[in-house]
């Protein structure tokens, strides 16, 4: 299921790269006012679900979702009801090599990000920070905004596009997780 899960996820971004390719436009991506970074946050309300079934839930959902949880899960504090986490995904762009059009997408790096879940009775908050692209020093995807920067590059709005789409599958998938996940009794013979 895990598998499966994370290859339609992967589907999704590739096939809209494919599209985007062609005409690259920059989504309104959730910007802090103050900081001024990429900053995807909530607070869910899950009314009659108190913090020990959302923290477990969130928990649950770790492993579900990414391919090696033990490495996306950072610190799990259950006392506190806090998840501390964050994971890497891939972005592609079009093959500079290939002229023929739809050029085929080729990997363009790893995009790293810190995820938090905060969990209350009734409600919980995530947070995704520190959204950078891999280099060998920090790169933050801000800077993929700034298109009158002397070393733009027009596919940078391409993979604003990507980092929107995967934060926004995996918001949605952990929000239905939580919301939907049976606690599963044990059968008592």
């Amino acid at each position: 299921m895990r598998k499966l899960r994370s290859s339609i996820l992967i589907a999704g971004v590739l096939s809209s790269g494919l599209l985007f390719a062609q005409a690259p436009a920059s989504p309104n991506m959730p910007v802090d006012e103050v900081s001024k970074l990429v900053n995807y946050s909530e607070v869910v309300d899950e009314p009659g679900m108190n913090k020990d079934t959302l923290y477990n839930r969130s928990l649950r959902w770790f492993y579900t979702f990414f391919k090696n949880p033990s490495q996306a899960i950072k610190k799990a504090d259950a006392p506190n009801h806090t998840i501390e986490g964050g994971y890497r995904f891939t972005i592609k762009r079009p093959d500079p090599g290939v002229k023929k059009e739809p050029r085929p997408m080729v990997d363009a790096g790893l995009v790293n990000f810190k995820m938090n879940i905060m969990c209350k009775d009734a409600k919980f908050k995530y947070e995704i920070t520190n959204i950078s692209w891999q280099q060998t020093s920090y790169y933050p995807i801000e800077r993929w905004m700034d298109t009158e920067a002397k070393n733009y590059n027009p596919d940078y709005a391409l993979y604003l596009q990507q980092v929107d789409d995967y934060m926004k599958a995996m918001i949605k998938s952990l929000e239905s997780f939580i919301e939907t996940d049976p606690v599963k009794k044990k059968d008592d013979w």
